[in-house]
């Protein structure tokens, strides 16, 4: 299946299917005289063969998050330079969210920028490598430098699943539950019937697919996060921080988020937006540690939520909220009032 974007100039193609890779790939390396190819190293070491067969000499990047800071983007920058890569030569980044965040950042700050495609093989990155987000993390937070630049295609070949531990489809479950909550209740409820026990990647598909269109919607009317495209942030401004402090991975963490989202969504409404009680059941039942959220740090949380992009001034926090399932909203909430709601939070556990 393919998705064309509907941006007005620049558009590209996000290609989905089950092993389209070297068949995609070829179409577009045949218009560039130098291919540069940036490979996650855990997918090296698991598709090496694959890999060889299409591309020479891959650069190698550390496992995850450890690619995305200064001296990791240094050590490849330097290397590209080095190889020679010109400003019409072609970029291919393999890998999962880090690995396509520092890759699209690689792309286009070399040279003041040179074109690439993202090849992302994890559940996760159906969601990082679509809509030409680009960056590295800092010592003050995570992905506060970086760019907006659109990918010349994104291949997503489902192939690469297959060998995904369950803890890593777990985090990408985080970002395919987020996208139906963008949707709507009936996606909510069909996923949620899908996956009662145990996340099965059999029966994501099309909620990938549907995932994938939802977040086209959101950037092609709002590639710069002025508008609409913030509410693809949907849990991420307590998720980033939880990630952060935590450790924990980034799917994960944004589960956690959206589930202080829904409470806080509730205290802010004049209805039950969310029956907590069972969505707490289910991600609990799913595998997801609900029990890191009795134990936060709420006054570090929102010392690391205080360095968010989206904030607009030091005495609040912004956040997407809900006033019903696929309806979102932009908030301001002062820091005092986000302690108590997240201290009964807490007391709720």
């Amino acid at each position: 299946m393919d998705i064309e974007t509907t941006y007005n100039d620049n558009n590209y193609t996000i290609h989905i299917g089950w092993g389209i890779l070297e068949e995609k790939l070829l179409k577009y390396t045949a218009h560039y005289g130098t291919i540069h190819t940036l490979v996650d190293q855990s997918v090296y070491t698991l598709y090496s063969s694959t890999i060889d067969a299409l591309v020479d000499q891959p650069i190698i990047l550390e496992v995850g998050e450890k690619s995305k800071n200064f001296q990791s983007y240094a050590h490849v920058m330097e290397t590209l330079l080095s190889k020679g890569i010109h400003r019409n030569d072609l970029i291919i980044v393999i890998g999962g969210g880090a690995s396509g965040d520092v890759g699209g950042f690689i792309a286009s700050t070399v040279l003041r920028g040179v074109d690439y495609i993202q090849i992302p093989t994890t559940l996760l990155a159906h969601d990082s490598s679509i809509g030409g987000k680009t960056a590295i993390n800092s010592a003050h937070g995570k992905n506060l430098i970086g760019t907006f630049y659109r990918p010349q295609a994104v291949i997503y070949d489902l192939s690469f699943l297959k060998t995904l531990p369950q803890e890593e489809l777990r985090s990408g479950f985080g970002e395919i539950f987020k996208h139906a909550l963008l949707d709507g209740e009936d996606t909510v409820h069909s996923l949620m019937s899908k996956t009662t026990e145990n996340i099965q990647l059999e029966s994501l598909e099309p909620y990938i697919i549907s995932g994938i269109r939802t977040k086209m919607r959101h950037v092609t009317q709002d590639e710069k996060e002025a508008g609409i495209r913030r509410y693809l942030n949907l849990g991420h401004t307590f998720g980033h921080a939880i990630e952060y402090n935590d450790k924990l991975p980034h799917g994960v963490a944004v589960v956690l988020g959206l589930y202080i989202m829904m409470h806080v969504s509730n205290s802010n409404s004049n209805v039950q937006v969310f029956e907590l009680s069972s969505y707490y059941k289910y991600f609990k039942r799913l595998g997801y540690p609900m029990d890191t959220l009795k134990h936060m740090d709420v006054e570090k949380l929102i010392a690391l939520m205080s360095k968010d992009k989206k904030n607009q001034d030091d005495a609040s926090i912004g956040f997407i909220l809900m006033t019903e399932i696929g309806v979102c909203h932009y908030q301001q909430i002062a820091k005092e009032h986000l302690t108590q709601l997240l201290e009964e939070l807490k007391e709720t556990l």
